[in-house]
């Protein structure tokens, strides 16, 4: 009789084997997808790296000419300010030989202007001028101080008299003020009150050429020819 002899251990070995040979197989693919992929990621970051990199040249390369071109500007500007500097000063040289041929307002002109507007309540004793300080914002400026020394009827009038004098085209209404008043009693000799007053003001700061109407009218003729000749010959407007 034939033995059959059925090695199930032998079989099963086999089956385990083939099983174990077929691992490599999967291995391979996924080092091969893996690759592939490595591949593709580094190509896309190499190419990303090349875009950039190309971009950065091109940003420079911008700075650059923003550069070169604010250096250009700089010294434009530069230039434009020391021009305008020697400018100011030539500006400045001629305004002070035009104050020195012009002169101030004539003392008979200003005097004539107060002896005006004064009204007919009021009494000015003294006028006192001087030569005013120079004004730092406008040192080719000259002009005067004035001090008025009288007497009034009363506080109202006094203060119309003030407001005139600020009215005066001649006069700077800024610097026209009352410096003190006293009430005299009256007496036996003057049988009414008086105000005695000190005024304070200032010729205009304007320069004769913008109030060249109201000199014409106090006759400060030879104000007004210097005026005209400078007109004439183009130095003032």
């Amino acid at each position: 009789m034939y033995t059959l002899d059925i090695n199930f251990l032998s079989d099963r070995a086999a089956s385990e084997a083939q099983s174990i040979e077929r691992q490599p197989i999967a291995d391979s693919q996924f080092l091969i997808y893996g690759g592939a992929v490595a591949v593709v990621a580094l190509a896309l970051v190499g190419g990303a790296f090349l875009v950039l990199n190309a971009a950065n040249e091109g940003i420079q390369q911008d700075i650059s000419k923003l550069t070169a071109k604010k250096t250009a500007l700089t010294g434009k500007l530069t230039a434009l300010q020391g021009q305008e500097k020697q400018l100011k000063e030539i500006q400045d040289r001629t305004a002070q030989l035009v104050a020195l041929f012009v002169g101030n307002i004539p003392v008979s002109a200003l005097s004539d202007e107060i002896r005006k507007r004064t009204p007919i309540t009021v009494q000015v004793d003294t006028i006192t001028q001087a030569t005013a300080v120079p004004n730092p914002q406008a040192p080719t400026l000259t002009g005067s101080t004035i001090s008025l020394n009288g007497k009034a009827t009363n506080y109202n009038e006094l203060n119309d008299f003030l407001l005139l004098l600020k009215a005066s085209p001649l006069l700077d209404p800024v610097n026209t003020r009352l410096v003190s008043s006293t009430l005299q009693q009256a007496t036996a000799d003057n049988n009414f009150t008086l105000v005695n007053f000190q005024i304070q003001t200032a010729t205009t700061p304007k320069s004769p050429a913008e109030i060249l109407p109201e000199l014409q009218k106090t006759g400060a003729d030879g104000l007004v020819t210097r005026v005209n000749l400078l007109r004439q010959k183009g130095v003032i407007k």
